[in-house]
């Protein structure tokens, strides 16, 4: 969930962005700092083992042999160890360069030849070396003697043919970059904390228009969204509230206008009625009054498509198979032929009237047309599709998206409701806009049409 979160919204993105950026410059940082000073401190240990390496060789040679061990135990510590042994401790394999620094400085200050003397650093604490050591041979587990690890080791060869080995150790057997990791883990959850506190702050607003845009689109009636947030923002939210009062007034004023002119049309049409019915009885007075029950129907179904638009019917959640299923119940009652399985229980928000004025309307035309209805709903995340299938000759490929216009008849698209009028899929196709879904049309393979309502999951 929060990965998709990351990736799919812009506040997520934001979030992301920012906490890999800080993340680099944190864990870069935290780097730096550590190296630089853990650098500072092995050189000055290392010139401390030099110094005590040659200073208790010279002790060593003016001290009886059988105070040698008491003399090394008592300058051995658990930073520096001691030792007289057959062996040098430090390998010719990975002696130091003669040149460097700390060879020369142990060379000026023992007395033996620079062949009996052999410094050996471990290439893992050398700065812009050290982390590409620790990635291919990292120090994961504690040292097995239960010691800390070596950092420098000194073999000075004494007459006698023995060497006295002393060795620089870590101050634990722990790696040296847990502490740093730990502090730099911790910073990095303190600025992600920061950084998701701030982004959320910055983009609530976008939240509020996200959520008015939603309900425009479902065809609800939305109060003008609070003008907040930073300045960029507010006149996106500006904008927004514009366009929604030019929605409305728009919507509202087109309505308005179609209402207007099919109730006023009405006086003249019931007047023409009159009329004819005083006409003599024939064949002209019944294509007129024919032609005025034509004229009746169709300011009927532009009263009906107008008051869809005007009346706002409130929005509640309900249970969409079951309105499905009561729908299906009250048209078998009156004799279709619908199958519906209303076993599974779907919750959803929207206007149910006028949501089952639609349905009537494509189960209807269904029956009326194909002969009978198989009515199915299916659901996933993000929408729910509400399927009506028929067995009649379906439609023409060219006007499967043709039927959808008011007013257009083809002989297997008249809806009863509606008079044969043609607005019964523009109804419908009206009601699934407003909230937020829509309808497609399709001649199914095996002979008939399939109708597909889609809305959107809340």
């Amino acid at each position: 969930m929060m990965l998709r979160y990351l990736r799919q919204s812009m506040p997520g993105r934001v979030i992301g962005l920012l906490i890999l950026a800080l993340g680099i410059v944190n864990a870069t940082t935290v780097y730096i700092f550590f190296e630089e000073r853990s650098r500072a401190v092995r050189q000055s240990q290392m010139e401390d083992l030099v110094s005590r390496s040659a200073a208790m060789e010279r002790l060593l040679g003016e001290t009886p042999v059988a105070l040698h061990q008491q003399m090394l135990n008592s300058v051995t510590s658990n930073r520096f160890r001691f030792a007289i042994e057959v062996d040098a401790a430090a390998s010719l394999a990975e002696l130091t360069a003669p040149d460097h620094p700390l060879y020369q400085r142990l060379t000026s200050l023992s007395k033996t030849t620079p062949g009996e003397a052999r410094l050996f650093i471990s290439p893992r604490y050398y700065w812009c070396y050290s982390w590409v050591q620790n990635l291919l041979r990292p120090n994961l587990l504690f040292d097995p003697a239960g010691g800390g690890l070596p950092l420098a080791t000194v073999s000075l060869q004494r007459p006698d043919g023995l060497w006295l080995n002393a060795v620089l150790l870590s101050p634990t057997n722990l790696p040296s970059w847990i502490g740093p990791l730990l502090v730099a883990l911790a910073l990095f959850a303190l600025t992600v904390i920061v950084v998701v506190l701030i982004v959320r702050h910055v983009t609530a607003p976008l939240a509020a228009l996200t959520q008015a845009a939603d309900r425009i689109g479902r065809g609800e009636t939305t109060e003008a969204i609070a003008e907040q947030g930073p300045e960029d923002v507010r006149h996106t939210m500006r904008a927004f509230n514009r366009m929604r009062e030019r929605l409305e007034r728009f919507v509202r004023n087109r309505t308005q206008m179609m209402a207007a002119i099919s109730h006023d049309l009405r006086t003249p049409l019931t007047s023409l009625r009159l009329h004819a019915e005083f006409l003599p009885s024939g064949p002209e007075r019944d294509k007129m009054l024919c032609i005025l029950g034509e004229m009746q129907g169709m300011i009927d179904a532009t009263l009906a498509f107008t008051r869809e638009d005007s009346v706002q019917e409130d929005s509640r959640t309900v249970d969409l198979a079951a309105l499905t299923g009561s729908l299906c119940d009250d048209l078998q009652a009156l004799g279709l032929a619908i199958s519906y399985d209303d076993s599974q229980r779907i919750p959803f928000l929207c206007r149910p009237g006028s949501l089952r004025r639609a349905l009537s309307n494509l189960i209807e035309n269904a029956c009326h047309y194909g002969g009978s209805a198989e009515v199915e709903i299916r659901q996933d995340t993000h929408q729910l599709q509400i399927l009506v299938r028929d067995s009649g000759p379906g439609i023409a490929p060219a006007d499967l998206e043709r039927v959808f216009d008011p007013f257009v008849r083809l002989e297997s698209s008249r809806n009863r409701d509606t008079g044969g009028i043609g607005l019964g899929l523009a109804i419908a196709r009206s009601i699934a806009h407003a909230h937020g879904g829509e309808i497609h049309l399709r001649n199914r393979s095996a002979g008939g049409l399939e109708v597909e309502l889609q809305l959107p999951r809340s």
